[in-house]
């Protein structure tokens, strides 16, 4: 059984997990081998950055038998941050879950537009919920070129 449930800091090292593995697993249907590697290393390779915006965040995780096999992160207020489920529990309907779960979030902070930043991955997942494309934009990590999608949804607040 799949519950949602508030971030703990004992969940760190299985976020760090989550992100690589849902790269590693996924990432091959939309990237190169090399963007792959990139992508995925980023929780290692800048572990600070990752931890403040977990930390910072309002971060949800999807737990499974109270393991840990999803998160998604709001920040700031407007922004989905992260979104990222284990390859073994990809397409159950958990991205779109942890999504609804964000956006209530952002309702509940006075959030009328939620944005993300969208990979070829992503895409389709955020499109589904109602998000709407605003540009797409290629940039620079590392040696590697990545297209991303900025997209936006526009919330109904509880006054509405």
């Amino acid at each position: 059984m799949y519950l949602i449930r508030d971030f703990k800091d004992t969940d760190l090292s299985s976020l760090e997990l989550i992100y690589h593995d849902a790269v590693m697993q996924q990432g091959q249907r939309g990237y190169s081998n090399e963007q792959v590697e990139f992508w995925a290393a980023f929780p290692y390779l800048y572990a600070a950055d990752f931890k403040t915006l977990v930390l910072t965040g309002y971060t949800r995780v999807m737990a499974c038998n109270k393991i840990p096999v999803a998160f998604a992160t709001l920040y700031p207020d407007d922004h989905l941050a992260l979104l990222y489920v284990l390859g073994d529990h990809a397409g159950r309907g958990i991205a779109g879950r942890l999504c609804e779960d964000i956006e209530q979030e952002a309702v509940r902070r006075g959030v009328t537009c939620l944005g993300t930043d969208a990979s070829v991955l992503s895409r389709p997942v955020f499109e589904q919920r109602g998000y709407q494309l605003i540009e797409q934009e290629q940039i620079v990590k590392g040696d590697l070129q990545f297209t991303r999608f900025i997209m936006e949804k526009s919330l109904s607040t509880p006054s509405d």
